[in-house]
């Protein structure tokens, strides 16, 4: 998941519980998490994140 991902969704998160570690795929991930103090379960945005694998080999 990148900041692109969760921002859309962190409205719908849960509140964030514990301090957010490290993202070094995507430092403002964490950024943003720290930020809205929210968390998004990945689950959530299953349908995104595999369509983004789908694309993945055409980049």
């Amino acid at each position: 998941m990148t900041a692109a991902d969760y921002l859309p969704a962190a409205y719908t998160g849960t509140a964030l519980l514990g301090t957010p570690t490290r993202t070094p795929w995507d430092e403002s991930l964490g950024e943003s998490m720290r930020r809205t103090g929210r968390a998004v379960m990945e689950e959530r945005l299953l349908d995104r994140l595999i369509a983004d694998l789908g694309t993945a080999g055409a980049r």
